[in-house]
């Protein structure tokens, strides 16, 4: 009851009067879409299949073996504790996130940026409010950066300008990471009851409700197609190097492990990339 109780203080009384019409609202929701097609993540024969997809289009594809969940997925992948040239670190899309409180608790230059930090971090002078399309940073300013369980939420053509606008704060040798990089076997994405109907998807993507979500306008799932159209061709016009990785040890892990491709972006120290 007492964490209940300081959850409802932090969010202010508007943030309750939000959650109590949430609530209200939902059933309503749920009966307005009832005959609409649910949303399944896709099984491990069709994230083989992706993977086909992928390398069948001439986008190269490792294999990543995860030991622990995306930040430290990311921290390994950035090398944030061995290389010199990749900090300051951003964490982008960060929300409630305490990952850039505890780096920098430990004395490390990092910085998050959300379109609207959770109240319990907005105080806090590095977790800055801002788009993460048009960043307040100088160019070549950052060394990496990275997204957790984020990137599918950068509906319309975000996700297209967020690439350009990394591409642009990134210094020479810095990397992104990606986690996760969600795909299907056709371009799709799912929408939670209240926003079900909404045009907020791709054109030609296959709608889904997922109607144990909430507050999710449209969560965008690549085909390898879309991937390349989406992801690989602009991210290479602007001057990085894209690359997955493939989990496949998500058994040992535990269940609920829902990590299987990771993106990486590398800005080249020559400053142009690569043809891939």
């Amino acid at each position: 009851m007492i964490s209940v109780i300081r959850r409802l203080g932090e969010k202010g009384p508007r943030g309750v009067l939000r959650a109590i019409g949430q609530r209200v609202a939902r059933p309503l929701h749920l009966l307005r879409t009832s005959g609409a097609a649910d949303y399944r993540s896709p099984t491990a024969a069709e994230l083989q299949q992706i993977e086909r997809g992928v390398r069948e289009l001439g986008m190269p594809c490792s294999v990543y073996d995860e030991k622990l969940l995306e930040h430290f997925v990311a921290w390994g992948l950035l090398d944030l504790d061995a290389s010199v040239q990749r900090w300051p670190y951003l964490d982008i899309a960060s929300a409630s996130s305490p990952w850039v409180r505890m780096l920098r608790d430990q004395g490390l230059t990092t910085l998050s940026i959300d379109l609207a930090p959770d109240p319990s971090v907005a105080s806090l002078p590095y977790y800055l409010r801002g788009d993460a399309t048009a960043m307040p940073f100088h160019d070549a300013s950052i060394g990496s950066a990275s997204l957790q369980c984020a990137y599918e939420m950068f509906a319309g053509d975000a996700d297209i300008r967020l690439l350009r606008e990394l591409a642009r704060v990134l210094r020479s040798g810095g990397r992104v990471v990606v986690s996760p990089l969600y795909m299907h076997v056709q371009a799709c994405y799912y929408q939670s009851p209240e926003h079900h109907g909404k045009p907020a998807g791709d054109a030609g993507a296959v709608r889904y409700l997922r109607r144990d979500a909430w507050d999710v306008r449209a969560s965008r799932k690549y085909s390898p197609g879309t991937l390349m159209q989406r992801v690989w061709r602009p991210a290479t016009q602007a001057g990085l190097i894209p690359q997955l990785r493939v989990l496949r040890n998500p058994d040992e892990l535990g269940r609920g492990i829902y990590l299987h491709f990771v993106l990486v972006l590398d800005k080249p120290a020559t400053g142009v990339a690569e043809n891939t």
